[in-house]
Parts: C-alpha cells; structure tokens; sequence
C-alpha cells in the first residue's frame, strides 16, 4: 500500500463527515433562525404588535412596512410579494375584535389599491365581524396564524 492510502481516508469516511458537517450547519441555521425570529409577547404595545406582525410578513419573504400612526385610513401595516399587494389591521385586544375593523380594512383595500386586506389580533373576532369578513374577502387571523399567510390567501 502507498503512503496516499495512509493519508486518505476512506470514502464511507469521507460521506460520513460530509452528511455530519451538513447536519451541523443546518443545526447552527436552526437556532439562528430561533433566535432572529420575531417573538410575541404579551405585555407589548399596539404599536410594537404592528411591528411583531410586520416582521412576521418579511420572515415569510414579504416586503411589509408599518404605516404612520396618524391617518393611515385603518392601514397598519402595507405588505407586497410577487405582485401582490395586501392591507393589515393589527388589533392586539383583549375582547373579540368588532365590525369596524372589518369596514376600515375592507375600505384600505380599494383605497390603497391592494387584493386583499387582513384584520389580525390577539384575541377572536365577533360573529358579525366573521360574516361580514366573508362577504368582502376579507381574511381574519390570530397573530399566530400570520406565519402562514401565503396559504390563506391562496383560499
């Protein structure tokens, strides 16, 4: 035998330090993606709820951006990806969230040229917010479905 065999391992080696260096990048991946992610937590502001749920769009590859505070015509949050341009309203209640909300975003979606608008919240909604959702295409999640919004606006 040469020296080479010596020097090299052998392939099954090779493969089986090659799959534990991809298992130990994708672990590091893991966790950084854990520590990155946006985190919800009870005691934050409205306002830094609308930016929990912002981030939340632009970790599932949305352009989100939170709107002014003022005269934003019920528009918190403006979010684009492939084309398509959505309006959010981010309600972090205790009660279940009403009609108005509805109407204010169903209102955005027209005048922020948007396909669809979303009314996010903390709580539920009332069933005359559910039914009037429905009639206007109006999509309402709790924040902790907003992780897959793509599949609800496919439905």
């Amino acid at each position: 035998m040469s020296l080479s065999g010596y020097l090299w391992p052998e392939t099954n080696s090779l493969l089986a330090l090659g799959l534990a260096c991809i298992g130990l990048i994708h672990l590091v991946m893991l966790v950084y993606d854990h520590i990155t992610s946006a985190k919800f937590y009870d005691k934050m502001t409205p306002h830094e709820f609308e930016h929990y749920c912002a981030a939340i769009l632009r970790e599932q590859k949305w352009e989100a951006r939170v709107t002014q505070a003022s005269r934003d015509q019920g528009v918190d949050i403006i979010a684009q990806k492939r084309g398509m341009r959505i309006v959010l309203q981010c309600k972090k209640y205790a009660k279940p969230v009403g009609n108005h909300a509805v109407q204010e975003i169903a209102a955005a979606i027209a005048h922020e040229d948007a396909q669809r608008g979303i009314v996010v919240t903390t709580s539920s909604f009332t069933s005359a917010a559910k039914k009037l959702a429905d009639s206007n295409q109006v999509i309402l999640l709790h924040h902790s479905q907003l992780g897959k919004i793509d599949k609800y606006l496919r439905n």
